[in-house]
C-alpha cells in the first residue's frame, strides 16, 4: 500500500440558476468542504458510489493507474441539493491527476462527462462542478461543456442554509424543460444581477417540484436578500447581508436545522478557464 497523498479539497454550493431546465446553469461556492485523500491498495468495491466507480475505472482503463483506497470527508449531506456529488468528483479526479502527474486534465469538464457517464446527473452539473473546484460564482452551458463566465463574490454576504438529506421530490425533467425559455432568461439576469436570478430560480424550482414556499417566503419577508430551493432540493438557503442574519435564522429554524456559512471567493489560478 502506498503512502497517502496530499488532501484535495472541493466546496459545497447553492444554485444560483438551475440547469435541468434550459441547460445553462449557475452556482456559488460555500465554505462547507468536502476533503479527498487517496492511496493506492486494494478497491472495495461494495463501498463504492457509482461516481467514484466511473472516475476510478476512467483512470485505470485510460492512464492505467494501479488501484487505489478512497476516503473522504464530507461537510454536506448527501442527496440535499449542496453539491455534494460535484463536490467530490471534482475533488476526487484532482488528486488523482496531481499524485500521478497526469497533464491537460480539466477537473470540473471531466467530472461533469464521467458524471453524466454514471448516471447521477440530468446535465453533467458543470456550474457546480466549477463553483466546487474554483469557489466564486460559475456560470455554464452544460450541454457543451463551455464555461461562460467566472465571477468573484461580495465579502459581506452570508448564506444561512436550511440543511436536508434524502428527500428529494421526484423530478419531472420533461415538466421542467417546459420552462427551458424562462429559465434562460433567468440565467442572463444572473450575469448582471445573480441574487435576482437567485430569488427568481429558488421560487420557480420550489413550485415546480412542489416543495413548499413557506421558508422562501418568510426568509423574504424578514430581510433575505435572496432565497428558495438549492439544486432539485431539498435544501433551503437564504443569503443576507453580513450580520443580518438574525431575524432569518430565527424564522427559519421553526423548519429544521439552520446553518450559517459564508461564500468562497474565487481562486482558480491553477486551471486554465477563459471567460
Amino acid at each position: 500500500m502506498g503512502e497517502v497523498c496530499e488532501i484535495m479539497q472541493a466546496y459545497g454550493g447553492v444554485s444560483i440558476v438551475n440547469a435541468l431546465p434550459s441547460w445553462y446553469g449557475s452556482s456559488m461556492a460555500i465554505n462547507l468542504k468536502v476533503k479527498v485523500e487517496i492511496r493506492e491498495g486494494k478497491r472495495v468495491y461494495s463501498q463504492e458510489s457509482e461516481l467514484i466507480k466511473t472516475i476510478l475505472n476512467y483512470f485505470k482503463e485510460k492512464y492505467s493507474i494501479p488501484d487505489i483506497e478512497v476516503d473522504i470527508e464530507s461537510e454536506l449531506p448527501q442527496k440535499s441539493g449542496l453539491k455534494s456529488s460535484s463536490a467530490v468528483s471534482v475533488a476526487l479526479i484532482a488528486e488523482i491527476a496531481k499524485q500521478y502527474d497526469l497533464r491537460n486534465i480539466n477537473p470540473p469538464i471531466l467530472s461533469a462527462i464521467l458524471s453524466l457517464k454514471a448516471g447521477v446527473s440530468y446535465t453533467g452539473a458543470l456550474d457546480d462542478a466549477v463553483a466546487s473546484y474554483c469557489g466564486g460564482i460559475a456560470f455554464t452551458y452544460n450541454k457543451m461543456f463551455r464555461i461562460v463566465k467566472l465571477e468573484n463574490l461580495e465579502d459581506n454576504l452570508s448564506i444561512l442554509i436550511l440543511a436536508k438529506g434524502g428527500r428529494q421530490k421526484p423530478v419531472n425533467l420533461n415538466e421542467l424543460r417546459k420552462y427551458s425559455h424562462v429559465f434562460e432568461e433567468i440565467f442572463k439576469i444572473a450575469l448582471k444581477d445573480y441574487l435576482t436570478a437567485m430569488k427568481m430560480n429558488g421560487i420557480l424550482i420550489a413550485n415546480i417540484l412542489g416543495y413548499s414556499l413557506e421558508p422562501i417566503e418568510i426568509a423574504l419577508k424578514k430581510g433575505a436578500l435572496a432565497a428558495g430551493i438549492s439544486g432539485n432540493g431539498p435544501s433551503y438557503f437564504a443569503v443576507s447581508k453580513n450580520g443580518e442574519e438574525g431575524p432569518i435564522y430565527e424564522s427559519l429554524k421553526k423548519f429544521g436545522d439552520v446553518i450559517i456559512v459564508r461564500p468562497v471567493s474565487l481562486d482558480c489560478k491553477d486551471l486554465s478557464i477563459k471567460d
